[in-house]
């Protein structure tokens, strides 16, 4: 039973009200009675967004219970399920079907993030979001040697300050050998750890690449546009970093951003340089997302973008009009 010390968190649980009974003093939850409420798709998927807040004890209880043998798909964002609570999932006996697992928003420290990467448990995960956990370079360290997670395909680490040093250790890690997402955003990475990226032979398949909200600039895309592993970059988001014209000089040239589909700019000290630099390049063609809004590339910018051959597939609104 899971015992709800908070008034929201009972008015969070009431969609699940059939599965609580009186014991002692306090309401808990009867957990599987929440989890036949929640579970979808034959069984396949578990999203508990509307069961209250588990916490560590409450993700205990679920991991012990026995209606997870089918669950491919677990999400418990924002449940304030911390170490305890991912070891408690580590160790479950029942998520070796778990292909996708959701801990967006929780407390999840190094530990925690351990207990994951050695865990035997989940097998199948090809999906794994930490996204504002607290990890730090200790858990992407422990991530990176790890010797199960190696059928991963999309890893969101963002929001977890795991800087350039933990970066650098996925970077040289064989679990990022099958990524074909990898979103690293608000992390203080910096150039070094995009130049670690540039140059993993581990991440040929990376189709997605997500750095919004770090300390990237100049030299950091120097070495991202010579990598002689990344060539189906699809997305590159490099939103409110300190990029500069200097960037666009590789991002226009380089044939690793031959396949772009998406490039986020914005906020990020561009100009009317940067602006016209993109629009003469030979190697955009792909190109229909284009963002630049917080920059200073004024009209003459915007005209220069609109008026490119390269980039005539552009579709959305690239920047205020100043007219």
């Amino acid at each position: 039973m899971i015992p709800f010390r908070t008034t929201r968190a009972l008015v969070w649980a009431a969609p699940a009200l059939a599965g609580l009974v009186w014991s002692g003093t306090v309401w808990a939850l009867n957990i599987n009675a929440i989890i036949l409420k929640e579970l979808k798709q034959n069984g396949t998927h578990l999203k508990l967004n509307f069961s209250g807040m588990l916490g560590d004890d409450g993700v205990r209880q679920l991991a012990r219970s026995r209606l997870l043998k089918k669950v491919e798909m677990l999400d418990l964002n924002t449940h304030d399920l911390g170490d305890a609570g991912a070891q408690a999932l580590a160790a479950s006996k029942y998520l070796s079907h778990l292909q996708t697992l959701n801990l967006f928003n929780n407390n999840i420290g190094p530990e925690g993030a351990a207990a994951l990467a050695s865990s035997d448990r989940f097998p199948q995960l090809s999906h794994l979001s930490l996204w504002g956990n607290h990890i730090g370079r200790a858990g992407a360290r422990a991530l990176a040697q790890s010797e199960n997670l190696r059928e991963l395909v999309h890893l969101d680490l963002s929001g977890n300050g795991i800087d350039d040093a933990g970066v650098v250790a996925l970077a040289n890690s064989p679990v990022l050998k099958k990524i074909r997402v990898l979103r690293l955003d608000k992390n203080q990475v910096g150039d070094r750890g995009l130049a670690a990226l540039a140059a993993s032979p581990y991440l040929e398949n990376l189709e997605i690449l997500s750095l919004s909200h770090n300390e990237i600039g100049v030299e950091g895309m120097k070495a991202l546009a010579e990598s002689p592993y990344i060539r189906k970059l699809k997305q590159l988001r490099l939103e409110r970093n300190r990029a500069g014209d200097g960037v666009t000089d590789y991002l226009a040239g380089s044939e690793v951003f031959s396949n772009l589909e998406e490039l986020d700019l914005q906020w990020n000290g561009i100009t009317e340089t940067g602006a016209r630099t993109l629009a003469r390049s030979t190697v955009l063609t792909r190109l229909t997302r284009l963002y630049l809004w917080g920059n200073e590339i004024g009209n003459a910018g915007v005209r220069a973008i609109k008026e490119s051959n390269t980039l005539k597939n552009v579709g959305n609104d690239i920047y205020p009009s100043l007219d």
